[in-house]
């Protein structure tokens, strides 16, 4: 009777191990059904990939939470150019709601789009200039959305991307500048914008230093996003703003949500301007980080393991989502040449 309770401990530790090489085995195979990106940034808009996926199956239904865009449409009507981008278009259009809980991308702003991915008349898209600028966040966009509208025929795609980069670093690469330049190089009826991965650090303002949070350091931001969001609008160039995605650490999590909040409350701001959220496209139904999910009915990895940047996979998942958004927003025809979805 004594050796009993030793029986039961040995029988408990050799069920655990079971159970941990199971879960060890599992996670092997999720992690390991998707490659990941090995991409290297030469220069600005200049990168090389070493990996490209298999096209998934197009007609697996996404489940997400999708969330309102938000913008500002008063009095803009950019030059046509044959480019049938408009957010007026007589199109008929069903309204949309969202589901679950939502995250804290635009709590402070009012100005809704209520615009179905789903519209039920879309045009051509005729010939239209695409300027997608940003940092490395961008360059994951960017490089899905070269895949997914490579069969859009008129649409021209000018990425403009470089790592590192920010809002907030003039010192290391000046976003006003060469983006006026990029402007009037290239003429874009659209430009999507994204920012944010390298901004949450303090910036000098009038002299000194103002640290990240602070009312100083929102203030100066803001004036740098408007700034940007003006050059453009002037322009005559729609802007889409692409929110940051949920992130996997805590403290930087919760900086991208600060910098989402003032990126939608700009959008409100500036005519022709949308703010698109994505937290919750990459983000579990309860609203916490996801590394991995069936996407297109496989099990795939989204992120990199720092937890902020994308897969091959994520980057396509995430171009599929805003390359319908474009077509809803701006009512157009605009269809990803290989989608791909979290299915579950």
């Amino acid at each position: 009777m004594r050796r009993w309770p030793l029986r039961l401990v040995l029988g408990a530790c050799l069920f655990a191990l079971l159970v941990f090489g199971f879960e060890v085995d599992h996670a092997h195979h999720v992690a390991s059904a998707a490659p990941t990106t090995l991409a290297r940034t030469t220069g600005p808009g200049t990168a090389v990939h070493s990996t490209t996926p298999t096209s998934a199956p197009a007609h697996v239904s996404p489940v997400t939470r999708p969330q309102l865009p938000i913008s500002n449409r008063a009095s803009f009507k950019p030059p046509g150019r044959g480019c049938r981008f408009s957010t007026t278009t007589a199109a008929s259009v069903a309204p949309t709601t969202t589901t679950g809980p939502s995250a804290p991308d635009a709590s402070s702003t009012t100005l809704v789009t209520s615009k179905s991915a789903h519209a039920t008349r879309q045009l051509p898209i005729g010939r239209c200039v695409v300027l997608e600028v940003g940092d490395s966040l961008g360059n994951d966009l960017g490089w899905g959305l070269a895949r997914e509208a490579s069969t859009t025929r008129g649409l021209v795609l000018v990425q403009k991307d470089l790592s590192s980069s920010g809002l907030v670093t003039a010192w290391f690469y000046n976003w006003p500048r060469h983006f006026k330049t990029y402007l009037a190089q290239y003429r874009p009826q659209l430009v999507i914008m994204t920012f944010g991965a390298n901004d949450e650090q303090g910036m000098v303002v009038k002299g000194h230093a103002a640290a990240f949070g602070s009312a100083e350091w929102h203030r100066a931001y803001t004036a740098r996003i408007l700034q940007m969001a003006r050059m453009a609008s002037k322009a005559g160039s729609y802007v889409l703003w692409i929110g940051l995605p949920i992130m996997e650490p805590t403290q930087y999590r919760q900086g991208a949500s600060i910098l989402n909040s003032l990126y939608a409350t700009v959008a409100t701001r500036v005519p022709g301007v949308t703010f698109l959220p994505t937290w919750n496209l990459l983000a579990t139904w309860g609203g916490q980080f996801r590394n991995a999910a069936w996407v297109n009915g496989a099990p795939s990895v989204l992120r990199q393991p720092d937890g902020i940047h994308f897969t091959v996979v994520g980057e396509n998942v995430l171009a599929t989502y805003v390359a319908q958004r474009i077509a809803a927003i701006y009512h157009v025809s605009f269809a990803p040449a290989a989608p791909m979805a979290v299915t579950r």
